[in-house]
This record gives C-alpha cells, sequence and structure tokens, in this order.
C-alpha cells in the first residue's frame, strides 16, 4: 500500500493500515478557520432521463425513481433543484458545459469564488478530473477568463503533490521508517491470526486468549503511537495506485478499469484539502461531455454518451445502460458526502459546513436541451440551508422556467460573497427565490 505522508511516522501508521473511514489522517490546525463555509462542485456527464430522475411527489415527502434512487441514503442532506435553463451561450453538451458554471459569463464560479474566498489559503481553488481530459475532453466546466478554461487534474498522485507537497517539512528523515513498519506489520498479522483462533475457541479458551490480545493491542499501540496531529501531518492511502511509464495512451489514470479508483482518490484529495484549509473551493469533473467511458463492473455494455441517446425505450438496453452509470454517479456521490459528515469542522461536520452543486452539461440525453436541468445541492453552507427538500421553479419566472444563473448567485451568497448577478440576467437578477426559506 502507498502512502503520501509528509512525515516518516504517520506513513508507519498508513503503512501499517491505520486510516479513517476516508483512508486519510486528519488533524484540526487548518489552513481555512473551521466553520468557514467551503464550496465543491461536481460535474457528471451527459444528462439523465428526466422521467428517471426528478424526485416525484412533494416538496419534503418526495420519491426518488431509478436514476437517482441511490442519494436516498444521503437525502436529509440534499436539495433536488428542477425548473432551471441554461440560458444563452451555446447549445447541446459543449455549450452546456461551458455555462454551467459560468452562467454564459466568462468567469466560472469556482474559480470566482476561489478568489473572494482564498486569501489565507495556499490554492484559491482546486480542480480535480476523472478521465476529464481523456481523449482531448470535451470542455471543462471551469473558466478563468473568456474562452480561458481550466484543465482539471486527472492523475491523483500529482494532484496530491501539488497540493500538500509544498507543506513538506525538510526536518524530517528521508524515507519510511521500516524497522517500525516491520514491527508493525507482525503485531498486525499477530492481532489477526489470534482473532481469527478465538472465535473457534470456548468460553474458557477466549477469557485467557482476551488477556494475549489485550497485550498485542498494548503493545501495537505503543508501536503506533496516536492519530492525532495537525493538517500539516497528513497521510493520504493511494491504494495500490501507481502510474506505468509505458502507458501513454491512455494514461494509467485514464484506463477505463481505474476510473471507479481513481476518483475515489480524488474525492478522497478534494475532502482533505477542504479540510485543511489547502482551499475553500473544489470542483470534481467524472469524464467529460460526449463522453467515451465504459465503467467496468456495473452491467452496462454502451459507452456513458451512447447510452444517453436512449430512444422511446425505458426498458431497452441503452435506457438501462444509461440509468446504471447515473445510479453509479449517484453511489459516489453517496460516499462523498458520508466522508464530509463523518469529518469534524467548527461546531458541526465538513457537510454541515459546505455547499455542493452537482450539476450536467445538458437536461435529456435524447434532446440535448438545456431545460428543466438536473441540478442537485448538498450540505448545510453552515446552517443556512435547509435540506431534504426537493424544488420546483418550472414556469416560476413569468411563465418560464428561472434562470440558472439564480442558483449561482445562491451559491455565492451562501459562500458569504455578496453578489446579485452572476452571467446571465436575462430573466432577472438576484438569487434563487425560496431557496433558503
Amino acid at each position: 500500500m502507498l502512502i503520501k505522508t509528509r512525515r516518516s511516522f504517520l506513513q508507519m501508521l498508513g503503512a501499517a493500515g491505520v486510516a479513517s473511514p476516508l483512508a486519510l489522517t486528519l488533524g484540526r490546525n487548518a489552513l481555512a478557520a473551521p466553520g468557514d463555509v467551503k464550496v465543491m462542485f461536481v460535474y457528471v456527464p451527459d444528462g439523465v432521463i428526466p422521467s428517471q430522475w426528478h424526485p416525484t411527489g412533494g416538496t419534503t415527502d418526495f420519491t426518488l425513481p431509478s436514476m437517482s434512487a441511490p442519494l436516498e441514503a444521503v437525502r436529509e442532506h440534499l436539495v433536488f433543484v428542477r425548473g432551471l435553463k441554461m440560458y444563452a451561450g451555446g447549445a447541446t453538451h459543449e455549450g452546456g458545459v461551458a455555462k454551467l458554471l459560468t452562467g454564459a459569463g466568462d468567469v466560472s464560479l469556482d474559480v470566482f469564488l476561489g478568489d473572494q474566498l482564498g486569501g489565507t489559503t495556499p490554492h484559491k481553488s482546486v480542480q480535480l478530473g476523472v478521465a476529464a481530459n481523456f481523449q482531448n475532453g470535451s470542455g471543462s466546466v471551469s473558466y478563468i477568463g473568456p474562452g480561458q478554461p481550466v484543465a482539471p487534474d486527472d492523475n491523483p498522485l500529482s494532484a496530491f503533490d501539488r497540493l500538500f507537497g509544498d507543506l513538506e517539512s525538510p526536518t524530517e528523515p528521508a524515507g519510511p521508517d521500516w524497522e517500525r513498519i516491520r514491527s508493525t506489520r507482525v503485531i498486525d498479522r499477530a492481532i489477526d491470526d489470534v482473532s481469527r483462533l478465538r472465535s473457534r475457541l470456548g468460553s474458557t479458551e477466549r477469557d485467557k486468549l482476551d488477556i494475549h490480545l489485550d497485550a498485542l493491542h498494548e503493545v501495537e499501540a505503543q508501536i503506533k503511537g496516536t492519530l492525532t496531529g495537525s493538517c500539516d501531518q497528513v497521510v493520504w492511502n493511494s491504494e495500490g495506485f501507481a502510474v506505468s511509464e509505458t502507458d501513454y495512451y491512455p494514461k494509467t489514470w485514464e484506463k477505463e478499469e481505474h476510473f471507479a479508483l481513481v476518483g475515489k482518490l480524488q474525492m478522497d484529495l478534494a475532502v482533505l484539502a477542504l479540510s485543511c484549509g489547502v482551499t475553500r473551493v473544489s470542483t470534481l469533473m467524472w469524464s467529460h461531455p460526449v463522453s467515451p467511458t465504459r465503467i467496468p463492473g456495473i452491467g452496462t455494455t454502451a459507452a456513458n454518451h451512447d447510452a444517453s441517446h436512449y430512444g422511446a425505450d425505458l426498458g431497452g438496453p441503452l435506457a438501462q445502460d444509461y440509468i446504471a452509470y447515473k445510479r453509479f454517479f449517484c453511489e459516489q456521490l453517496v460516499y462523498l458526502l458520508q466522508q464530509m459528515a463523518a469529518i469534524p469542522d467548527g461546531d458541526g461536520s465538513l457537510l454541515d459546513n459546505t455547499i455542493l452543486f452537482m450539476g450536467t452539461d445538458i437536461n435529456d440525453g435524447n434532446l440535448h436541451d438545456h431545460d428543466d436541468m438536473p441540478f442537485l445541492l448538498a450540505g448545510g453552507a453552515g446552517g443556512q440551508l435547509a435540506t431534504a427538500r426537493s424544488l420546483d421553479y418550472r414556469g416560476t419566472a413569468g411563465g418560464e422556467d428561472e434562470a440558472h444563473s439564480k442558483l449561482l448567485v445562491s451559491i455565492a451568497n451562501l459562500a458569504g460573497v455578496p453578489i446579485d448577478e452572476f452571467g446571465y440576467t436575462g430573466h432577472g437578477a438576484g438569487p434563487l427565490p425560496g431557496l433558503l426559506g
């Protein structure tokens, strides 16, 4: 198991298999103040089947259909938003991804908020990807200016080095403490062996064995020390992922067999960066528009974009593949939110103090339209956002759908940036009405 760490002591801990549920060792001495609202943007490719995505029912007593059903596990953290249209800008996939976070303006919201919030952080905003540049991509959600996209970093190993490499302590000895690592592994194996033996013994023998097991745990604790520390002492579990120098095309991190693992590593890095105050704004792109991705192990045959052209038959193989892809991305969001909810931050959790937006480049995969976009918010935004709701804005803007740029304004306001417009204003300025109600 490859462990990336600043300190050899914590590298030993990681190599011995000690990890939080996120496979990260974190402390609380953040570089941005705990409790500050953080922002995360998540992109998933190629739209949805509207009838299989949007909740049915009321504002709070809603039911999730097949595509979004995995999100039931975290519904208490979510706000489903429909009835928003991406006005102006280009059409189809490429136009949609370009205006998703720009509102058809020049700069994307992640870059803008990074500039506004990132004065005390090493990285104003962080853009990560999962095969987002494969086959040259089909556009980015992040822009630093007109026609100037920011390509996300698809390689989690280089992303870790970029985010945390400048925090390296020159006073620490180089390399891992192999003697201590070997000792720890011996203890771990002994404990595993004793635990397996214990399950096969009677009560008297188990009591005797428990004394021996307690002694082993004491030795283990002496070797491993403590997991407390600060965020300049970081252990990141790369789960054996390594880049092969012979992988020219596709690159190792672009290969379909690594898609899910790279995605998990990038989510872990985003959470680590937000939790430690390395940044207050992070963006994660899963693939890109017109996605060629096939994800092994989820039972699909067609590539993601091919499946999005599912036709009229919701029971057909393309529609079923399309549903499976969206369920996969929803399952990844569940993982991400659960990890954020498990990390203390200020008076609550990291999720309590984050506003997360998940969006895509089109609405209906068949129609390539930008109406009734399938948007989702998550997190408490520092107690400002009421969750476990489904909001419908269809026809509320003088008989037309509200502009999605108002949602971008709302996100900025929730992050503490008091703007009244962001990009398109043809259907009015200001935040999305009723979002905070």
